[in-house]
């Protein structure tokens, strides 16, 4: 190859590339699981507005002083209900919950009851009956280890659509008979419906007290229906100098653990399983980690196989990632590439990338459990990505991903 063709080369790759680059890197938005608002219907004053839009944070209804930091005084009394809007419609998906109510709920002897009916619609207007629940029932709600259930926390109530699907609208109304009512913290549709054939929203749960590295994740598949399922999360390792990547053998199970999962188990063999640089707690410092699509829980599965859209996957409680020296931000400089079935990628970081989407929460838990005598820290912070590219981008990525490969094949000929 002569000299010019060869910088002819160079330039057509450079712009390959940046095709693909600038694809990926427009294509994020916020998280679209959560309420964007709330409205009261006629006579109510419940003050969802305020405290139970986006992501849990540990803001409730009805605080009264007895919550997290929630400072609202408007109450969830008797007969009142409201209407929580989401940004993409809720998908109903079989074998699984569609629905997660999160709420504070106080442990024994706390006398807080509150019977909540939900209702749905996907037009606003037109609603239908799908659950009602009761919250002393999350007193007993064993999802976590002991002792949770003899202290005060925000549980979860899995709620199934029905017939229903394509939920826009969900509404709850207070059936107890006092203004003690509803501490709602947050109602998550588990798998909003996108226009995309890619599309994955990530949750990175910080575990443990602050100097502890410790995380979990999930990761929801929110590809349209027939989508591209996902093969493969890879784990790299931050650039901060001192921190290491360890403890990586995390296998992450096919269904939430918080809605009934028994402890210390996957409900079904299919998972992600850590396939390369699988190391134990203090093991040694390594680049990166790689989870892989399996069907046994155990070897790599078949090609073209993964978590299917609107599935989503996992860490058990028990089995959670670590990283030592983690001076800066939490995760700050860790790298992510979720890569799907059909080669396509998405890479990201967390310090610009994560935390540049800025959707932030406090996750499920008041206490930390070493001892029989659990330490109050507060809720752990939560952080949400979400990556839904606008129809057709994938597509003409992978074109220029070929381009490009088919231009570095001709510079080694």
């Amino acid at each position: 190859m002569n000299p010019k063709s060869l910088r002819v080369g160079r330039r057509a790759t450079g712009r390959a590339l940046l095709a693909v680059v600038s694809l990926l890197a427009r294509s994020a938005s916020a998280a679209t699981s959560y309420p964007i608002a709330a409205q009261d219907d006629p006579g109510s004053s419940t003050g969802a507005g305020i405290v139970a839009i986006g992501v849990p944070d540990y803001h409730f209804v009805n605080d009264a002083g007895l919550g997290f930091g929630g400072t609202d005084a408007d109450v969830f009394g008797p007969g009142e209900s409201t209407v929580l809007t989401f940004p993409a419609p809720i998908r109903n998906i079989a074998d699984q919950s569609d629905l997660l109510i999160s709420a504070f709920v106080g442990g024994t002897p706390a006398t807080d009851s509150a019977q909540v009916q939900v209702e749905v619609s996907s037009d606003g207007t037109n609603f239908a009956t799908v659950a009602t629940l009761d919250t002393a029932d999350g007193r007993d709600f064993l999802t976590y280890p002991l002792p949770e259930t003899a202290f005060s926390s925000v549980k979860h109530f899995a709620i199934e659509l029905g017939t229903a699907d394509l939920v826009t609208h969900v509404r709850l109304t207070n059936l107890a008979s006092t203004a003690e009512g509803l501490r709602l913290d947050a109602v998550e549709a588990l798998q909003p419906s996108t226009p995309s054939r890619y599309g994955f929203e990530i949750r990175f749960e910080k575990y443990r007290s602050d100097q502890d590295g410790r995380f979990m994740l999930r990761i929801k598949n929110t590809a349209a229906a027939g989508g591209v399922a996902i093969r493969e999360l890879r784990i790299e390792k931050s650039t901060s100098p001192g921190v290491n990547l360890e403890d990586t053998p995390t296998s992450l199970c096919a269904q939430r653990y918080q809605t009934g999962t028994p402890l210390g188990q996957c409900p079904e063999p299919a998972r992600f399983v850590c396939v390369e640089n699988c190391v134990l707690d203090n093991g040694p410092s390594i680049a990166f980690s790689r989870h892989v699509w399996s069907i046994d829980g155990v070897t790599e599965g078949p090609a073209g196989e993964g978590l299917e859209p609107g599935r989503q996957a996992m860490n058990l409680r028990s089995l959670s990632f670590d990283t030592d020296g983690t001076t800066l931000t939490f995760l700050g400089g860790f790298g992510f590439v979720v890569t799907f079935a059909d080669g396509f990628e998405h890479a990201f970081t967390f310090t610009e990338d994560v935390l540049g989407q800025a959707t932030e929460g406090a996750l499920f838990q008041k206490y930390l459990y070493f001892d029989a005598n659990p330490s109050a820290v507060g809720p752990r912070p939560v952080y949400y990505y979400e990556f839904v590219p606008e129809p057709g981008e994938g597509a003409a990525a992978l074109a220029a991903l070929a381009v490009l490969s088919m231009l570095v094949q001709k510079r080694g000929s």
